[in-house]
């Protein structure tokens, strides 16, 4: 695996993502018991990835398989916390951990269109702490449509509804849309601020 010479605070979250799973993989002791066990981290904030270990079908102590506690990595440095019994939905959660502030910069701090994941809890769909929305109506083959868009912190505008991925040329919105913390494939609701970013067009 090669080394990014970039410091971790550059990294997105992806990035900090399959670096903390492979920081908690390679934390292992090179022993049968953990044959076959699997990571999956989840965002917790800028500076938090949490790491959920599952043990291989019969495998860990008891050979039943299932939950082997998570460990927390922080960064910019990826310095692992002791493992830890539940799950990552447990230490992640509002009332464990209470909302975390986000620091939004001055220039879009009055804008209209900002959406802070304090603002929406557990129902926060995206990776990234904030977006500034958009809404543009635009006509095509007579009917009047509207157009979505988040902008995020890095500065890329992404599609926030399937108008704007198919008339706008924006980038997808797939890399900051948050997975299901409880099922694997799927994705958190997103619908919430689609919603609020077409309330701009109104």
């Amino acid at each position: 695996m090669s080394t990014s010479s970039a410091p971790a605070s550059t990294l997105t979250d992806g990035e900090r993502l399959t670096t903390a799973e492979a920081a908690v993989q390679a934390a292992l002791p090179n022993a049968p018991i953990w044959k076959g066990m699997t990571f999956k981290g989840s965002v917790v904030d800028g500076s938090e990835i949490c790491v959920d270990r599952t043990w291989a079908p019969g495998g860990g102590p008891e050979k039943i398989g299932g939950n082997a506690g998570y460990i927390v990595v922080r960064f910019p440095a990826v310095t692992l916390g002791k493992p830890q019994d539940g799950t990552c939905g447990g230490y992640a959660s509002a009332d464990v951990r209470g909302p975390s502030k986000v620091e939004v910069p001055a220039a879009v701090a009055n804008d209209p269109g900002l959406l802070v994941r304090t603002t929406f809890g557990d129902k926060w769909p995206l990776t990234v702490p904030y977006v500034v929305a958009h809404c543009e109506g635009i006509a095509v083959a007579g009917r009047n449509l509207k157009v979505a868009t988040f902008d995020a912190p890095d500065g890329k505008t992404y599609a926030a509804n399937g108008t704007a991925k198919d008339h706008g040329g924006y980038l997808d919105i797939d890399p900051i849309w948050a997975p299901h913390p409880d099922v694997s494939g799927l994705k958190v609701d997103i619908s919430p601020v689609i919603d609020a970013a077409l309330a701009l067009c109104d």
